[in-house]
């Protein structure tokens, strides 16, 4: 007897796991629908195409659910697991530019899913810089430095702006490498520059149309009274300087100091906005009784300067756990019986 509910538990118990990876997969993937895509060139406003189309399920981590390498203005996918109230990532390469969304899975199921390109061109005639933010903490003997910077094409009509020239950003003459981090979605690329020689470096990434971030991360050899430059070949329409530790010695007679009190151990600075191939420079110094350091590096964006949420990213659903909270009452009740029948033998 005891043998045999010995097994029923095993059997019941293989079951009942199976039964929750089933339900925990198919909270992910949801349920096979067929979808229909068209592709729209936005620049021109006819039928276009892509090189590639990736959709990523969005929950802790992004998971892939379709990799294709499309062909014609429309095409179809058949039996495209998607759960309705699921969040996706979707990116089209479009000459070798990618473009994000932030979709729901009912956004995907409203067929034909429309996906919008550009066309790609030279040129920064009609880009800005519409925020500038530098970061800078002074160590014992380094300076570091991240220019945070939000960039709007406003090509017209809209399009996408690729290659030489590119914007051009003017860095210390002290700066020999440096880190570009770009791209509006889910994963930014990094890219290494090397080689520089002060005076301005070009920024070797695509422009899409409407706001682009970028952030630029240097470190050099701190030295008492060093000139710190600011201009682009673009128009700087607004910037603001933030250093710790607080008590250090901004010398400009035009940057205006701002409140500070909402996160200590730093002092800010407004700059005045800039023409494109604008100069304007400070020198940074130490000061006797200098504040202790603040780590602003190690903060988020948002608790350093107040932008928008790029498009991709939207906050994450986790799964609520739903298989375990069905299985704990029916484990309860095979323990019972177990223990019932072990008293009465």
């Amino acid at each position: 007897m005891r043998t045999q509910f010995r097994f029923m538990l095993l059997t019941v118990t293989a079951i009942l796991v199976l039964g929750s990876a089933t339900g925990w997969a198919q909270s992910i993937k949801g349920e096979p629908a067929d979808l229909k895509f068209e592709v729209i060139n936005a620049t021109t406003g006819q039928p276009g195409t892509i090189e590639r189309l990736l959709i990523q399920y969005s929950a802790t981590s992004l998971s892939p659910i379709l990799d294709i390498q499309p062909e014609g203005s429309t095409f179809d996918v058949m039996a495209l697991p998607v759960l309705g109230r699921g969040k996706y990532i979707m990116t089209a390469w479009c000459q070798g530019v990618p473009y994000y969304w932030s979709l729901r899975g009912n956004n995907l199921l409203e067929t034909p899913v429309r996906i919008h390109v550009f066309d790609t061109t030279t040129g920064v005639d009609e880009v800005a810089l519409t925020g500038l933010n530098l970061l800078m903490r002074k160590t014992e003997s380094l300076l570091e430095m991240e220019f945070m910077l939000q960039i709007e094409n406003r090509a017209r009509p809209q399009i996408s702006l690729v290659g030489d020239p590119y914007l051009r950003l003017k860095l210390p003459r002290e700066v020999k490498t440096a880190t570009l981090i770009y791209g509006n979605g889910p994963d930014p690329q990094e890219k290494e520059l090397t080689g520089l020689t002060g005076g301005m470096v070009a920024l070797e990434a695509p422009l899409t149309s409407g706001r682009n971030i970028m952030r630029l991360k240097t470190t050099i050899a701190w030295t008492e009274g060093m000139e710190i430059p600011i201009s682009a070949n673009v128009p700087i329409e607004a910037w603001s300087l933030m250093v710790t530790p607080e008590g250090l010695d901004i010398q400009s007679f035009d940057l205006e100091p701002t409140d500070s009190s909402e996160i200590r151990g730093y002092s800010r600075y407004k700059g005045p906005a800039l023409e494109a191939d604008g100069s304007f420079s400070f020198r940074i110094s130490s000061s006797p009784g200098a504040g202790a350091e603040e780590d602003l590096f190690t903060q988020s964006t948002d608790e350093v300067v107040k932008t928008e949420s790029k498009p991709a990213e939207k906050e994450q659903e986790k799964d609520k756990g739903f298989p375990f909270v069905v299985l704990t009452p029916i484990f309860i009740v095979i323990l019972v019986i177990i223990v019932s029948k072990r008293r009465r033998s």
